[in-house]
């Protein structure tokens, strides 16, 4: 590729892996690099190989519309195949189309609504766990192992960890009727699922016990070997060794849950060949379970695996996404307490602590704030396309190559790698303002007119991706951080528990 961009970079390992090396957060490094070279770059990826940065709006709409001309490359599905699990977010061609046809509707405008119930008692669960550990001071000694710790007259809490305990509470029992309660109190949301029978879900819960700690094991720590995972990622013969512990976490986590999922399938035939389920349920297990019993129409059917795959793919992306977005948001609102006290009181003129879908997003600052946290804290942190044949990416602001031509248009070879920053196109300076990179909900009052091209499933917002392969979850996703924050910003004032200077983002 003719273009600028930084020297240097391991002749292995390329700049990809060095890029944080200097201290920098990695977003933070793609960002300065956009700022020396442009918005179009060629960076080193593993092996000295050329990749494309940019972060140039028709482009990076083109790139993501044409899904059939750049898949995601295969270290890339292989990374998500190993940690997510091999569903939707890997599929790509008339697989992926199906498997987001079948599964569209546990998504729609209807069940969003009764999601919105089990988001906010759930999140009213939370805040009990939280009233019982501010009262307990005993929690003393042995809070680091239960996610908290006391510290003078104030207790400080891993909102990570709450937060994704909730969040996987939420995700089960919304979508596969299971209810694990990590949070160990279910006064709210006992018996609130779609479909829930009770004491049947219940039962479901104490047989799926071992798997929440099998996924806190998985994600909650850093005991994995991360580097022998990056080689396992792009070099495919590595993979071929499985006898690390790292594997074997893995392997026991994504086993747990195929079996898990079997079962619940092979439960939920029963019900449906019984009658037991109306022909209108349309929540993600039941969608799923039909699909694996469709013998005529090839555009609904799947396969048992298949089946079981999407369902681990929603075990562990679907909870940890948002409560990463929540948690970074309200480390924003710690250090902003005008801001806080400002969404606090636009939240306690709503006159009930169970509020519905339409009078969430009847709340105009929470919208402020839940759009601006998504900006600035994205759970995506970039997108990897590798092109499946020759193309031509247009661009809308010309550019200078590296000979100093100026150009509209790049030539883009079968084969060639491609990323696209989420977090560092959501903090440059030229598009959003010298403010960029500070929480300021108000600039979403008028936004500049610089991101009026942006792409994405949400208005000016990139952080669900846009085109075929986008956020099947998004509004699953707007609708559970927005639940969160109602509850837990009427509840409680958050502070900083360290200095925001000593805060820093890291990436996988």
């Amino acid at each position: 590729m003719d273009l600028k961009g930084p020297k240097g970079g391991n002749i292995i390992t390329g700049q990809i892996a060095g890029a944080p090396s200097n201290g920098a957060e990695p977003d933070i490094w793609f960002l300065r690099v956009s700022e020396k070279y442009g918005p179009v770059t060629v960076i080193r990826a593993p092996w000295n190989t050329c990749m494309l940065w940019t972060c140039d709006h028709k482009a990076m709409s083109h790139i993501l519309v044409n899904s059939d001309l750049y898949h995601r490359p295969d270290y890339a599905r292989w990374w998500f195949g190993t940690f997510v699990g091999r569903g939707v977010i890997i599929a790509h061609g008339d697989s992926h189309s199906r498997q987001r046809r079948i599964m569209n509707p546990a998504f729609g405008v209807s069940p969003i609504k009764q999601m919105t119930e089990v988001f906010v008692d759930k999140t009213l669960d939370l805040c009990d766990v939280f009233r019982s550990l501010i009262d307990k001071e005993q929690h003393q000694s042995g809070g680091a192992e239960d996610g908290n710790i006391k510290n003078n007259d104030s207790i400080v809490l891993d909102m990570s960890l709450w937060l994704g305990r909730a969040a996987l509470d939420m995700m089960t029992i919304i979508c596969f009727q299971i209810n694990l309660d990590v949070l160990g109190t279910g006064s709210h949301s006992q018996g609130k699922g779609p479909g829930d029978k009770g004491e049947e879900q219940k039962e479901r819960g104490r047989e799926s016990d071992e798997l929440y700690p099998a996924l806190e094991e998985l994600f909650g720590t850093n005991d994995l070997n991360f580097s022998l995972l990056f080689w396992k990622s792009w070099i495919p013969l590595v993979r071929l060794w499985t006898l690390d512990e790292s594997s074997h976490k893995i392997e026991r986590c994504h086993g747990m849950i195929r079996t898990l999922a079997k079962k619940l399938i092979k439960e939920r035939e029963k019900e449906i060949l019984a009658g037991s389920v109306d022909e209108e349920t349309r929540d993600l297990l039941t969608l799923l379970t039909r699909a694996t019993m469709e013998n005529l129409n090839k555009d609904r059917m799947m396969s048992l695996d298949e089946a079981c795959e999407q369902i681990s793919t929603y075990f562990v992306a679907g909870q940890e996404t948002s409560a990463a977005a929540v948690t970074w948001g309200l480390h924003s609102l710690s250090n902003d307490q005008a801001v806080q006290t400002r969404l606090r009181e636009e939240l306690d003129t709503v006159g009930t602590d169970h509020p519905t879908k339409e009078q969430l997003d009847g709340l105009p600052y929470l919208d402020l704030v839940v759009r601006e946290m998504l900006r600035l804290h994205s759970p995506g942190a970039w997108i990897e396309r590798e092109a499946t044949k020759d193309d031509v990416i247009p661009f809308e602001k010309p550019f200078t190559d590296r000979h100093g031509n100026v150009r509209h248009h790049l030539p883009i070879s079968k084969g060639d790698w491609i990323r696209i920053s989420i977090r560092a196109i959501n903090c440059q300076e030229e598009v959003w303002g010298p403010d960029a990179r500070e929480f300021n909900p108000e600039r979403w009052r008028d936004p500049p007119k610089a991101v009026s091209t942006m792409p994405g499933l949400i208005q000016q917002q990139m952080s669900f991706s846009t085109g075929p392969k986008s956020c099947i979850g998004y509004k699953f996703g707007l609708m559970q951080m927005k639940a969160m924050m109602f509850c837990l910003i009427r509840a409680f004032e958050f502070e900083p528990a360290i200095p925001k200077e000593m805060v820093i983002r890291r990436s996988l």
